[in-house]
């Protein structure tokens, strides 16, 4: 995507991305998160690991804080870089926050209030309203350092999270990183049907997949609605993440890269 800070120097014609394909060439091997990236590179090395994300249970064994306060709020983490992601749901959002009548709100962590605002036709407020207690159907948080992340993460409560990634080269090569950091906080998902996701379905994950505006709308309304399969999806999510953690799968990274060095030697 040409949106991103480092496209200047990963662009097809730039000299970064002809250094990184001839390294990717010299190396002994090397080591990716995900299927879909390994067959990407296959061409230009085929000694290549797959080594899937994990999380730090410590870090993300956290309480989620629970708002009682009448609203249902439905959730996403991500920064500017992904503004592409989020215009693509954002008529979605407006349609369902008005189908709700004030009853539903939408929450951020990562942009700031003006990115926001410039996707959805959504009102901000920083204050409640003395009168009738309205406090805006949107609301922005900052960014957290990776230490905070988990934690500040938590402490929103969401009742639904949204992983919305558009359907690009680029993004089917990513991980399924953000589901599990969901499923590790306690949050049922709705998320775009990419290769990551699709994958991570396929392994155990209990996501809903949307393709279109129909089906982010009518999962999203149906997980407002059952707060019983939100339940469901949270604690089948939870037993699934806990696969994936990096405590139980460290000899998993140890055994790859010790076979990587054993055959380095004898090339030596």
């Amino acid at each position: 995507p040409n949106n991103i800070g480092g496209y200047p120097f990963w662009n097809p014609g730039g000299l970064g991305l002809h250094r990184f394909t001839e390294q990717l060439k010299k190396a002994d091997a090397l080591t990716v998160a995900t299927p879909q990236l390994a067959r990407e590179y296959f061409p230009h090395n085929p000694n290549i690991y797959v080594l899937p994300n994990y999380l730090d249970q410590e870090k993300w064994d956290n309480p989620l804080t629970k708002k009682e306060d009448g609203y249902l709020r439905i959730g996403w983490a991500g920064g500017n870089a992904h503004i592409d992601d989020i215009k693509m749901i954002a008529p979605v959002m407006e349609k369902i926050i008005r189908k709700y009548k004030g009853k539903v709100k939408f929450e951020n962590m990562g942009l700031t209030k003006g990115e926001l605002t410039s996707v959805f036709k959504l009102e901000e407020f920083d204050h409640v309203c003395p009168k009738c207690d309205y406090q805006g159907d949107a609301k922005t948080f900052a960014a957290e350092s990776l230490d905070n992340y988990p934690l500040m993460l938590a402490t929103h409560g969401w009742d639904i999270a949204i992983a919305p990634v558009v359907n690009t080269a680029f993004n089917s090569a990513k991980s399924d990183l953000k589901l599990k950091e969901y499923s590790a906080t306690g949050y049922p998902i709705v998320a775009s049907m990419v290769t990551p996701y699709i994958e991570a379905k396929e392994l155990g994950c209990n996501v809903l997949l949307a393709k279109d505006f129909k089906s982010w709308y009518n999962y999203i309304v149906e997980l407002i609605e059952k707060p019983d399969l939100r339940r469901k999806m949270i604690k089948e999510n939870k037993e699934w993440v806990s696969n994936y953690y990096i405590d139980q799968n460290i000899k998993h990274y140890y055994d790859v890269y010790m076979k990587i060095l054993n055959k380095t030697n004898k090339k030596s």
